[in-house]
């Protein structure tokens, strides 16, 4: 069997990161037990994935998106976002989902970019059809 070109390979790793991204927000959503375990798996999974395609971009930097290559325009807005949301997932992987969505809304309530306030948003709109 001929080895795979790098960039057919590539797109497939896509993919793959693709399902197990999507694995994992189901296995939460169907509420899987142990969830936590199970989208650590899959998060560990992920992260196999990523090096493997670092290992490409390595080897074929044409293959590299521009966006991997560009720093972060709104670097503090990404960090203080991410601060909330492992706040937030801890508070409703607990079963605390108001709690959850309060965390949000208190995100909300800092300045912060529109793309990040959206985030936000579009995470509390999730939480509530959940209740």
């Amino acid at each position: 069997m001929k080895p795979a070109p790098l960039d057919a390979l590539l797109l497939k790793l896509d993919l793959a990161a693709r399902l197990l991204d999507e694995a994992a927000g189901e296995v939460r959503d169907a509420k899987l037990a142990p969830v936590s375990t199970h989208i650590e798996r899959l998060g560990t999974a992920l992260v196999q994935v990523f090096e493997i395609q670092q290992a490409i971009h390595a080897l074929r930097p044409d293959l590299k998106p521009a966006y991997l290559s560009e720093p972060s325009p709104n670097p503090e807005a990404n960090k203080q976002l991410m601060g909330f949301m492992v706040d937030a997932s801890e508070l409703e992987r607990e079963g605390d989902t108001a709690g959850a969505i309060e965390k949000y809304r208190d995100f909300l309530g800092l300045d912060s970019t529109p793309h990040h306030r959206a985030i936000a948003e579009h995470e509390i709109a999730r939480l509530a059809g959940k209740k």
